[in-house]
């Protein structure tokens, strides 16, 4: 079974997929004690020093509502570290499970991670923006049950949903993206509908914050303030018509991590 992403409900920009149960969600790959980590080994950023009192992390896996996992874990309902990359990008039964994106800690700079997306193929459908749950069903709708599915396409880390912007800054059309694993980039399978179609994607440089949570936590959506304020102070551009999120995790079991992202606006491969 499918389950979603925490992108998409990422999926929060969560979307739904393979299910493989409590314990294996929970107790793959945990390679740090988060509880101990810094900020910085936490996020693998320096934070601004103006930034810190803009939140609160509470990293001991408590849920607000007291909710358990199956394997006695607890939830992470509360804001927490973000699941680190190296504990998501290997999966012990499948090898590799993220393409190959450049992670930078963008030293000489505070706030935010440096990351360049290579250019590659991936899976896409718009969104509904009339539709509450418009991510949601994008995924599983249309990318999994019309593409993925039938075609027996493994996960790849992120789901990426992508947001256009007016210029007062509102999210105007969207549309959710999935990584074409390498077995498929030369040639991957044609769509037979209309409502999934194959990009190929330049090579991007994103800045972005990782988040321990979920896409729709007020939280969150601050998380893109404060990002395009610790760009802007490093000197650098972004375009401003655009945002993205990245989701990593499985909703709501386990740590999460999802990425606030704004693109470089003069990035030249």
């Amino acid at each position: 079974m499918f389950k979603l992403l925490a992108v998409l409900a990422l999926v929060s920009a969560s979307v739904a997929h393979r299910y493989k149960g409590g314990i294996y969600r929970q107790t793959k790959n945990a390679t740090y004690d988060y509880q101990n980590l810094t900020w910085d080994e936490a996020h693998e950023y320096e934070e601004c020093d103006d930034f810190v009192d803009s939140y609160e992390e509470q990293d001991e896996g408590v849920g607000k509502d007291g909710a358990e996992a199956l394997n006695d874990m607890h939830h992470f309902m509360s804001r927490h570290h973000p699941k680190r990359m190296e504990d998501i990008c290997i999966d012990v039964e499948a090898g590799p499970v993220c393409p190959d994106f450049h992670r930078d800690n963008s030293a000489g700079h505070c706030g935010f991670e440096t990351v360049i997306i290579p250019k590659g193929k991936w899976m896409v459908a718009d969104i509904d923006m009339a539709d509450e749950m418009g991510v949601r069903n994008a995924y599983k709708k249309k990318i999994f049950y019309k593409y993925r599915g039938p075609h027996k396409i493994r996960f790849v880390y992120p789901a990426i949903v992508k947001w256009e912007l007016n210029k007062n800054g509102e999210r105007v059309k969207g549309e959710i993206a999935m990584y074409l694993p390498a077995e498929h980039q030369s040639n991957p399978p044609k769509s037979e509908y209309n409502e999934v179609r194959i990009e190929e994607w330049d090579e991007t440089k994103v800045y972005l914050r990782p988040y321990g949570g979920y896409r729709d936590d007020a939280e969150f959506k601050q998380q893109f303030t404060l990002l395009r304020k610790a760009v802007g102070m490093a000197g650098l551009s972004y375009k401003d018509n655009e945002e993205w999120e990245a989701g990593y995790t499985y909703l709501r079991y386990g740590r999460q991590r999802i990425e606030a992202m704004v693109l470089d606006s003069s990035y030249k491969a």
